[in-house]
């Protein structure tokens, strides 16, 4: 039997931690195609990648899953069905929505509808409150479109309804044990990527939230330990008004990479599992070379790990 990859150190946080070990694999942005090749998202690697994620959790001792949302490239029903097909996971499997995963009207495509999504990837609706392991695993829509009511951006958009939820759930979690994911960036993270416009090729906007600052309030005033989120497909840990946040590097890009996610009484090791080859990141490079978030990764994997706090 072929020796496990142990995974590249991505950084050593003192919270989430918890007394009863617990292993949590994420991925994000699958991107999964059923009709498209090349661009920097490798469209035509996305089954292939989709599958070492698979291999990547089945050969682990891994209590759960969470997917930080673009499962599919354009939402599309028969992409959620090939990715359903494709994404047998051993342990219990949750996901939340990213931009590319629900109706907007700029699309002409039949997306999946919101309730759909929420049926086949999440435990009883959204947002979610689950139990893995020791962890406590908080899911957010972030995702401005809502049933009935396309989304007219890309831009990330959490409703008061949700922070409502999102406040009243915190108030009977215990936060040093918690995980709260959503799919768009918190503002540091953003200005990480602005802080290289002058020395790449930055090309533009990346949509971000147009309302950040009422969840950063909710969840600075509950000290969360952590919020995972997708999206910008490079690895990051940056804080925004105290609230740390951690970027899952993309599925379907460069780099490749599943996070595992080590959690015990001392803190968190995130350690990130490739899922190509050497030729596998040769022909992502090739593809992506000119992409600012792929040379984005590229120089946040030269400072790995990232932080270490124990």
């Amino acid at each position: 039997m072929a020796r496990l990859h142990t995974g590249q150190l991505l950084a050593r946080l003192e919270r989430p931690r918890t007394p009863e070990p617990t292993t949590l694999a994420v991925g994000s942005d699958v991107h999964l195609a059923t009709d498209a090749t090349g661009t920097w998202k490798v469209f035509h690697r996305t089954e292939r990648h989709l599958r070492a994620a698979v291999r990547c959790v089945n050969e682990r001792d891994v209590d759960g899953v969470l997917l930080a949302g673009d499962l599919t490239r354009n939402g599309t029903r028969a992409e959620f069905d090939r990715f359903d097909g494709l994404a047998t996971f051993d342990p219990p499997t949750v996901a939340i929505p990213g931009n590319h995963d629900e109706p907007t009207t700029f699309d002409e495509r039949e997306s999946l509808p919101i309730d759909a999504f929420e049926g086949r990837y999440t435990p009883g609706g959204l947002p979610f409150r689950v139990r893995v392991g020791g962890l406590e695993v908080i899911g957010l829509d972030s995702h401005a479109a809502e049933p009935d009511s396309p989304a007219e951006t890309w831009d990330g958009r959490v409703d008061a309804e949700t922070l409502m939820w999102l406040d009243e759930t915190l108030e009977t979690t215990p936060v040093d044990a918690t995980i709260v994911a959503i799919h768009h960036n918190l503002p540091a993270t953003g200005r990480l990527y602005e802080r290289w416009r002058d020395e790449l090729p930055v090309d533009g906007r990346v949509p971000g939230f147009s309302n950040p600052e009422p969840l950063l309030e909710v969840l600075a005033d509950h000290d969360v330990g952590l919020v995972v989120t997708g999206h910008l497909h490079f690895p990051a840990i940056e804080s925004s008004g105290g609230v740390r946040e951690l970027t899952v590097p993309a599925v379907s890009s460069f780099p490749h990479a599943l996070l595992v996610l080590e959690v015990d009484e001392r803190g968190t090791t995130v350690r990130q599992v490739p899922l190509t080859d050497s030729d596998g990141m040769v022909e992502s490079i090739a593809h992506g070379y000119e992409k600012d978030r792929v040379l984005l990764s590229a120089a946040q994997h030269a400072a790995y790990p990232l932080l270490e706090e124990w």
